[in-house]
């Protein structure tokens, strides 16, 4: 029977998860490019590699979704991510001398590390319903509290050790996730057997059919299509930070503070919209469209900035765009899924939008950057994220007219 200290200690677990996971998940993905530019590696060629990575995680993040939902346990699922994702990391600098091993290194690579953040989230929605004292706000917000102190040590750190340490962090902050969800239970407390029913319902659905079933869903598609759009920006502000910082005469320990800023604020952010959202019953659509204001606000100054510390200084507005628009994006998937379909919905959104960003927001950000310069990219990045903001105006209507299908 679940107690009322297990519960307590299960949100604890499950922050302590999202903490491991993203502090690691931040040193190695910040870092990599970091890595790359180092042993030689252009714009053009950092943009392609993480293209691919992206690329490969449209197929694997709804797969592994698909997998949680309708034939493994999702835990077990994002435990074998997790784990796989520790060795296969450890061995990337070994194939640094071959851009082609290297690649096909990073893909593998993240095609066990990234779907676990949509599997992560899912488990945390989930177990929200069932644990009263698990606030999805307060967990994801751990995550981004603790990256931000792992690349701000990781910084410096790799200045001083050499750049090659930062997989090996990440190792270890990841294997601390690990332990976290082995001993994270899942229960409920008290325990809502509706919510089991629901979870148990069309385990023979395909992924097909799971996927049709999606894709006729008006106001997930407008959750979906908005968070594209609006992540084309943020992909490549977090992937040519690190180079823009170089090209201000910056290293790695800059990139560190760098990350830092990006996400300090992000956990106080994610803890204000639980109390926005919860406690003030602000309408979930209305925080989701103050987060598009701050991601175009974000976006937009990284073409204004012009040199070392003043692009430092703006990515707080990260935590001001992000901090709330990853709590209310997944809150606006929970409104418009039905459970038995949570994990496939939030896989497929992050494993899409993370592909079809990296493809506009990576590669051809990166090739645009080497014919016109960075600041046409990001006014064009920014008009993305204005249409995004567009895309969502369907949700906000039917919100008003209470007409959250799921909830």
């Amino acid at each position: 029977m679940m107690t009322k200290f297990r519960a307590k200690l299960d949100s604890v677990l499950i922050s302590g998860a999202h903490a491991g996971y993203w502090a690691g998940a931040t040193v190695f993905s910040s870092f990599l490019v970091t890595f790359l530019i180092e042993n030689g590696y252009t714009e053009s060629q950092i943009g392609l590699i993480v293209t691919f990575m992206s690329l490969f995680n449209l197929i694997s993040q709804p797969f592994w979704g698909y997998l949680a939902d309708a034939k493994w346990d999702i835990k077990a699922v994002t435990l074998i991510c997790m784990g796989m994702s520790i060795p296969v990391v450890l061995f990337l600098p070994l194939l640094l001398r071959s851009t082609l091993l290297l690649t096909i290194g990073c893909i593998i690579a993240s095609c066990f590390e990234n779907p676990v953040k949509g599997l992560l989230d899912s488990i945390t929605n989930i177990s929200e319903e069932k644990n009263r004292y698990i606030v999805y706000g307060i967990a994801r917000g751990c995550g981004s509290f603790f990256s931000a102190i792992a690349s701000l040590l990781a910084g410096n750190f790799l200045y001083k050790y050499g750049i090659n340490w930062a997989f090996v962090i990440h190792g270890v902050l990841a294997g601390f996730a690990l332990i976290c969800l082995i001993a994270f239970s899942g229960k409920g407390y008290p325990e809502n057997k509706d919510i089991r029913r629901n979870v148990s319902r069309k385990k023979d659905m395909t992924l097909k059919r799971a996927v049709r079933e999606l894709s006729g869903n008006r106001l997930f598609l407008a959750v979906f299509v908005s968070t594209v759009l609006l992540n084309i920006g943020l992909k490549a502000g977090l992937t040519f930070t690190p180079v823009m910082i170089n090209n201000f005469g910056g290293n790695s320990s800059h990139n560190g503070y760098s990350m830092a800023v990006n996400t300090i604020g992000m956990l106080p952010m994610m803890v204000l919209y639980s109390w926005l959202y919860r406690k003030r019953k602000i309408n979930n659509a209305v925080i989701y469209l103050w987060a598009c204001l701050f991601t175009v606000i974000r976006i937009a100054s990284l073409a204004m900035v012009n040199s070392l510390w003043p692009l430092i200084f703006v990515q707080i507005i990260n935590s001001l765009s992000y901090g709330f628009l990853q709590p209310a994006m997944i809150e606006s998937i929970r409104q418009t899924t039905p459970l038995y379909l949570r994990s496939t919905a939030i896989t497929l959104v992050t494993g899409v939008y993370l592909a079809i960003a990296s493809v506009t927001g990576d590669y051809l950000a990166g090739v645009l950057i080497e014919h016109v310069g960075i600041k046409p990219m990001f006014g064009l990045c920014t008009i993305l994220a204005i249409l995004g903001t567009i895309a969502y105006l369907p949700v906000l209507r039917a919100a008003n007219g209470g007409k959250e299908n799921y909830e």
